[in-house]
């Protein structure tokens, strides 16, 4: 199945006001990378949410690096769960677990948005809109130049003349 169709599934055992949040896109966009985690995660999600403890009990030994995908998918969706993922474990993660973590924490900000293209064909397609983000990245770059357009103003009249 492709990540579309993984999330898709996770989606569709929840509420819709719960799926347009941001907190379950990231998780639900996290818990999708993967077929076989998200069937796992599947057994788990309902009307009531995501039971992230009976989770990650199942992929306690199975495999470190999926536990913590699931740890920060917890993390991103209930921001008060203790994450034991340290940013040394992050950067062993590597292509592509990292750019997917990467990808949930812009997500659970609300900066980039989870869209399904095609929900009703066989197919679709999962992407992700970060016009939000860009906004700010170029928000962020024109009060930069304000900066340093003031900073290189001449000085005004000295005192006295």
């Amino acid at each position: 199945m492709t990540q579309a169709q993984n999330y898709l599934k996770l989606e569709s055992q929840l509420h819709a006001t719960q799926a347009r949040d941001s907190s379950y896109q990231a998780a639900l966009y996290l818990l999708s990378t993967d077929t076989g985690l998200t069937n796992a995660a599947a057994r788990y999600t309902d009307s009531d949410g995501i039971d992230f403890s009976s989770l990650k009990k199942t992929f306690l030994d199975v495999n470190e690096r999926t536990g913590q995908l699931i740890d920060v998918a917890h993390n991103l969706f209930s921001w008060n769960s203790a994450c034991t993922v340290t940013p040394f474990d992050l950067s062993r993660l590597g292509y592509p677990m990292l750019d997917q973590v990467c990808k949930g924490l812009y997500i659970s900000t609300g900066q980039v948005k989870v869209q399904i293209q095609d929900r009703e064909t066989p197919q679709p397609r999962l992407e992700l809109d970060d016009s939000s983000y860009q906004q700010s990245i170029q928000f962020a770059k024109a009060i930069e130049r304000m900066q340093a357009g003031m900073s290189r103003e001449p000085d005004g009249p000295e005192l006295g003349e």
